[in-house]
């Protein structure tokens, strides 16, 4: 699943980052319920192909977000 943007469109407007941003959550919060946390508060995952999506969405919605801020702080 890729999550970048064509590059041969006009860039994203806001609204649609925000609405890549709510999809990205919705994903994640589907992907939280492969993780438990031990006594000492450690997360263990059930399935590691659902550890590595949730580390890279949280890594793109990361990235989206602050092309949002670098938009609206322009």
């Amino acid at each position: 699943m890729s999550l970048r943007l064509p590059e041969l469109r006009k860039p994203a407007s806001v609204w649609e980052m925000k609405q890549i941003i709510e999809l990205i959550d919705e994903r994640i919060g589907e992907l939280v319920r492969h993780r438990g946390e031990n006594a000492t508060g450690d997360y263990l995952w059930d399935d590691d192909k659902a550890k590595a999506e949730f580390f890279k969405l949280a890594k793109d919605r990361k990235h989206i977000r602050q092309k949002i801020l670098d938009t609206k702080l322009s």
